[in-house]
């Protein structure tokens, strides 16, 4: 599973802000067209007023429009939320304290998901216990110097997994960054360093939280990641330079056992000791012609190098000495035909080019070209599961699963995106915020274009003698074949007055696998939201009215047949649906604070077509249908 994470910057009133300059040409914004990883962490920023996470539900509730934003956001010494949601339950506490040149918040959240039934009336069980701690502590000695410490540990346990053979039991996630800036904040001559630590640790089963009448697997995971960068950012007459430099050693080992009742026995490497160094060196110029005009360029450049410690390991099979389960270089070449030494290197190219149009403050007009090259993560190239026994006497290894087998290639070459992007973002002079206009009527658009022409795409496949893959035998493998990708993403705001307010969303994205000429697998189909709110006034405070629809179309296009492609894509999943929630909130003066809502009014049965990501279900074994209608309410309170 990938772990890529990213600390959320806490943004409030009281911490002084530090402007990022425009870094083009960044390898990080290209993903995987299918990113499994745990849920992301709950930072504090987003802490209070947060929805319960359910992978099921794709439904975005964190634009919805609450009155009691004001008391989650603002600077109090303390704040609390709790509230159920159906048959689940959300609490969260925050302290917050700042002076003269120092400022500080902790967080603890703990969420517990009870499972939920679909619109059908079936239950779905699905649930999880996570419990959260977080804490920034910031200092700012002079308005020339910066330093925050944030620490994150987040741990989810029994983490039911309906569409898949498998279950976290526990998932534990420790996050340490530092952050310093020297130089004033609106980055004219500003160095600023950031060294952060990861450690991932999991365990996932088939027998703990179900029934299981096969054999009983379980994996443990574990991953430490360090990195560190160093930036500088400069002011010569028009010119804006940001130069960068970083390094990432990554590290991922994950073993698989067979649990019997005399012992536990290890019989294979989900990833067999990996470890990867990661430098990097970027740089960015922008020139500034006017106010209007604005012209940047991008250049990155990647050394990556991977080396598996336990690509030759020998596992030894204590049931039948004869026999020995297969270690990672065996698998790789049973399914790939070469002989992996353990050892890879690659580098990589990037360059951007940005043309900004801003002919006012409030309109802004961009194009992009770039040419990005994204290197394989671990999934994709390190992945080492079969159930592949090597006979020592005479060498011979036999596959006993073959339509088993995850297994990813060491070799792969990078993805390289071309693309071209088109950006617009305009508003009126009276439009301030959704549901906030300076005077009158205030209105808000925009969107995206994306077209992406891709060389070496990275994508999973079932083995049938491609070219590059040695076998037949149907089990998972990686490969690289070119796409074209395009997006198109929309979006509308009108504030009718002080009280009304709509907005609209809509999504469509298209994904062609050319070298197979057929259709990539999990692409979101066209999807469209809109919502409508209404904001008033009593003697206490504040309450507002919602309701949101959100329309997703019939996926025509997807990767539906094992025999032909990955066969991750459920025709059941790519069914059209309209879904509707409705809501409602109260603020008394931005001490006390209620939200209430129903998600689904109209008990829908439905189910995302984006499966499950937080296990790495690339065979999925059940469609998991969506929560039906749901009762929420949750308690707000800062003191």
């Amino acid at each position: 599973m990938n772990l890529k994470l990213s600390i959320c910057t806490f943004l409030s009133s009281f911490i002084t802000i530090t402007t990022f300059a425009q870094e083009l040409a960044n390898p990080d914004t290209i993903e995987p067209i299918k990113f499994f990883s745990p849920p992301k962490p709950i930072t504090p920023n987003i802490a209070l007023g947060y929805f319960p996470e359910n992978q099921f539900d794709r439904t975005d509730r964190r634009d919805y429009y609450f009155v009691t934003e004001n008391i989650d956001k603002a600077f109090r010494p303390l704040k609390i939320n709790s509230g159920f949601y159906g048959k689940n339950f959300y609490n969260a506490i925050s302290a917050q304290a700042r002076g003269a040149n120092f400022y500080g918040i902790a967080n603890l959240n703990h969420t517990k998901a009870n499972g939920y039934k679909d619109g059908a009336g079936h239950d779905v069980d699905w649930g999880y216990k996570r419990f959260n701690q977080s804490v920034i502590l910031g200092f700012v000695p002079s308005e020339y110097q910066e330093y925050k410490l944030t620490y994150l540990h987040d741990n989810i346990d029994d983490d039911k997994q309906p569409e898949f053979v498998m279950d976290p039991i526990k998932t534990e996630r420790h996050i340490a960054k530092l952050n310093a800036r020297w130089g004033k904040a609106d980055l004219s001559n500003t160095l600023q360093a950031e060294t952060s630590f990861i450690k991932m640790q999991r365990h996932a089963d088939n027998y703990t939280l179900r029934e299981n009448r096969a054999q009983n697997i379980y994996l443990d995971l574990e991953r430490k990641m360090f990195n560190f960068s160093l930036k500088h950012d400069y002011d010569i007459g028009q010119f804006h330079n940001t130069a960068a430099i970083s390094y990432q050693h990554d590290y991922f080992n994950g073993e698989r056992y067979l649990h019997t009742p005399r012992r536990d026995i290890l019989n294979g490497y989900r990833f067999g000791d990996v470890h990867i160094n990661r430098y990097r060196l970027s740089n960015t110029l922008s020139y500034r012609f006017n106010e209007q005009h604005k012209l940047g360029l991008g250049l990155t450049y990647e050394f990556n190098e991977a080396e598996v410690r336990k690509n030759t390991t020998r596992l030894a099979n204590p049931m039948n000495p004869r026999l020995a389960f297969a270690n990672p270089q065996q698998i790789w070449q049973a399914h790939y035909g070469y002989t992996f030494d353990g050892k890879v290197r690659q580098e990589t190219f990037s360059g951007e080019l940005q043309y900004d149009y801003t002919p006012s403050e409030y309109q802004k007009y961009s194009l992009t070209l770039a040419h990005i090259e994204r290197v394989g993560n671990h999934l994709e190239r390190f992945n080492s599961i079969a159930a592949i026994i090597h006979n020592t006497i005479n060498g011979q290894l036999m596959n006993q699963r073959p339509v088993a087998a995850i297994v990813g290639n060491p070799l792969l070459k990078p993805e390289q995106h071309n693309f071209i992007k088109l950006s617009i973002d305009t508003k009126n002079d009276a439009y301030n915020d959704y549901m906030n206009s300076l005077t009158g009527q205030g209105w808000h658009i925009g969107g995206d274009l994306i077209f992406d022409k891709v060389k070496d795409l990275i994508i999973f496949d079932r083995a049938r003698n491609q070219r590059g893959v040695s076998t037949q035998g149907g089990g998972i493998i990686a490969r690289n074949v070119d796409a074209r990708l395009f997006t198109a993403q929309a979006y509308a705001h009108y504030n009718f007055n002080a009280h009304w307010a709509a907005g609209l969303k809509a999504r469509y994205n298209y994904g062609q696998n050319e070298t197979d000429g057929r259709a990539l697998y999990q692409m979101r189909p066209f999807e469209l939201m809109a919502q409508a709110d209404y904001k008033d006034y009593f003697s206490l405070g504040s309450y507002n009215v919602g309701i949101t629809a959100r329309y997703v179309a019939k996926q025509h296009r997807g990767d539906f047949d094992k025999t032909k492609g990955l066969g991750i894509d459920n025709h059941e999943a790519a069914k059209s649906f309209v879904v509707a929630d409705i809501y409602a909130g109260i603020n008394i003066h931005d001490k006390y604070g209620v939200r209430l809502g129903i998600n689904n009014i109209f008990d829908k049965r439905y189910a995302e077509f984006i499966s499950g990501d937080h296990v790495v279900a690339l065979s999925p074994t059940a469609v998991v249908n969506a929560p039906g209608r749901t009762y929420w309410l949750s308690l707000h309170a800062a003191f």
